[in-house]
């Protein structure tokens, strides 16, 4: 077996020094944006409190050939999260909340799961309730219909289970953030979109930001949105998500790069607010969560970094800011299909040096021997009943296997009877086998675990596929999905978007074409299913 004894981590980005004019260099990441004919957006940079570039390219309207200018505005999409945490963090210093309150406080009518949702873990997003858009598509919405805060709260008022316990892991939700939109309402006693204005918005002068749910609305300025669907040929996008707290703030990338500023120094009397923001939390396992109030603390190359992205029909939006550095770094569009993460962090080498430190890892010389017989007992066909996903192990030329989805291997260093390290990757990853329980447990650098159960990999006969098949009706959702067998073969229909296949992956567990996943509940016959998919995990449909 191959001795693999050091890899180091070679790092493949080149950052400029800060003496060069970027000037040309960011103009360049978006020649395409300038293309005739092609939509485009705004970029804006400023570092050490000088304008270093902001320029528009390409159309706010391609009917009418209306250029975007610097003064356009966008739909900031989820951007718009940090502003809702603003609103409820000045409720918090005016003493109205606190942010480990119940919800419940200010939403009686809401759910008792019997674990308390705080509003902390509302702007953490590990409440655990279930997301939104996602809801509404497997209730049967389509895209395109149109979808308002009272639909998502009508839809959270009957959700019977949380994805997990409070504060157990981070996943990401705008049903959290519209919620919290209704509890600033709730203690304001205003409508939101008022209430940002007046509290936040006016107060820091951005005078061109603003709240607005309604697609139909006519605004001056505004960019329209677009989708590529073939090489240089584009279609309007039409904005029919109504809800606001988690989106729908629109904004100019003057008004989003003087908000992010705030974040390097703000005026004496927001300084404790900006600071909240960036209150992070630890989770139940002691895990940090990196996502504080509204923002994404992570670090790029060694570089602080305060960030968030968005994106919804068509619009796309970016906010870096390197608090340490003084740079902030906006890239707005109105179309889809374009890599605006790649081209902010090319952007940031133009400014920050790579502060981080070759990373070394070190793999265990294999000298452990272990009988052929020893690892054949741990061959077989692995399921992670969490993430729902299989792996295979195997045994080839001497050595024990790890098999991915996508035919890509890994070998299996012993270190011990039962343990091994994956050999082949950057990172440190210790696999165990309990053959008594026939469980696999992959072990990580952090020492955080997954868990695998091993399973049969068989084929069904044409009766047990029989017993899959029924209407299935859940409560919480308000719908049906009738599941048949044709040809030796399921197929899921649903009357609002129709027919689908479905593929077995295990015994009692399918794949809805890649929509869901769904587990089978037995008391001798089915009796129903837990659906699981982004955002959503285990609800509940009963055979009727």
């Amino acid at each position: 077996m191959k001795q693999i004894a050091f890899i180091y981590v070679a790092l493949l980005i080149t950052f400029s020094a800060t003496s060069q004019n970027p000037t040309n260099l960011i103009d360049n990441l978006f020649i395409d944006w300038s293309t005739e004919n092609n939509p485009g957006g705004v970029v804006l940079v400023t570092h050490q409190n000088n304008l270093v570039f902001t320029k528009a390219y390409g159309l706010a309207n391609i009917p009418y050939q209306i250029p975007n200018t610097e003064e356009s505005v966008f739909n900031i999409g989820s951007l718009s999260k940090q502003f809702t945490a603003m609103g409820i963090v000045l409720l918090y210093l005016d003493g109205k909340l606190s942010f480990d309150d119940d919800i419940k406080t200010y939403l009686p009518e809401f759910t008792d799961f019997g674990k308390t949702i705080t509003i902390r873990q509302l702007l953490h997003h590990t409440s655990g309730l279930r997301a939104v858009p996602e809801l509404f598509g497997l209730a049967g919405w389509r895209s395109g219909d149109a979808i308002s805060n009272d639909d998502v709260y009508r839809y959270l008022l009957k959700q019977q289970d949380l994805n997990f316990e409070p504060n157990s892991e981070f996943m990401y939700s705008n049903s959290g953030y519209i919620l919290l939109a209704k509890i600033i309402e709730r203690i304001s006693k205003q409508d939101f979109k008022s209430y940002m204005k007046e509290k936040v918005f006016q107060p820091l002068h951005l005078n061109s930001t603003f709240v607005e749910e309604d697609y139909s609305a006519i605004i001056t300025k505004t960019a329209n949105s677009y989708t590529e669907t073939a090489p240089s040929f584009f279609q309007t996008v039409e904005n029919n998500d109504l809800t606001y707290g988690a989106s729908n703030v629109y904004s100019t990338s003057v008004d989003i790069s003087n908000w992010a500023k705030n974040y390097t120094k703000a005026p004496k009397s927001w300084k404790k607010a900006f600071s909240i923001l960036e209150t992070l939390t630890t989770l139940n396992s002691g895990e940090k969560n990196n996502y504080a109030f509204g923002i994404v603390i992570d670090d790029f190359f060694g570089n602080r970094r305060i960030q968030h992205t968005g994106a919804i029909a068509g619009f796309q939006s970016i906010m870096y800011s390197y608090p340490d550095e003084d740079l902030q770094i906006i890239i707005l569009s109105n179309f889809t299909s374009n890599q605006l993460s790649q081209k902010a962090n090319q952007i940031s080498q133009l400014f920050l040096q790579n502060k981080s430190k070759p990373t070394k890892i070190e793999e265990i010389k294999s000298s452990f021997k272990i009988s052929i017989e020893a690892l054949q007992k741990n061959e077989g066909m692995y399921w992670n009943n969490k993430n729902n996903y299989s792996r295979k192990i195997f045994v080839a030329n001497d050595t024990l296997w790890y098999l991915r989805n996508n035919n890509q291997k890994s070998p299996l260093l012993p270190i011990s009877e039962t343990e091994f390290q994956m050999g082949g990757i950057n990172e440190k990853l210790v696999i165990k086998f309990d053959i008594h329980s026939a469980k696999m447990t992959l072990i990580f650098a952090n020492n955080s675990t997954e868990t695998f159960e091993k399973y049969e990999d068989k084929l069904l006969t044409l009766e047990e596929l029989k017993s899959y098949t029924g209407d299935f009706y859940s409560s919480e959702l308000e719908t049906f999905y009738t599941i048949t067998l044709k040809d030796k073969s399921l197929y899921g229909y649903h009357s609002r978007f129709g027919e689908f296949e479905i593929q077995v992956l295990k015994r009692d567990v399918v794949n809805w074409s890649g929509m869901a996943i769904s587990k089978y509940k037995r008391n001798g016959n089915s009796i129903g299913f837990w659906v699981t998919m982004n955002g959503i995990r285990n609800l509940w449909f009963e055979k009727k």
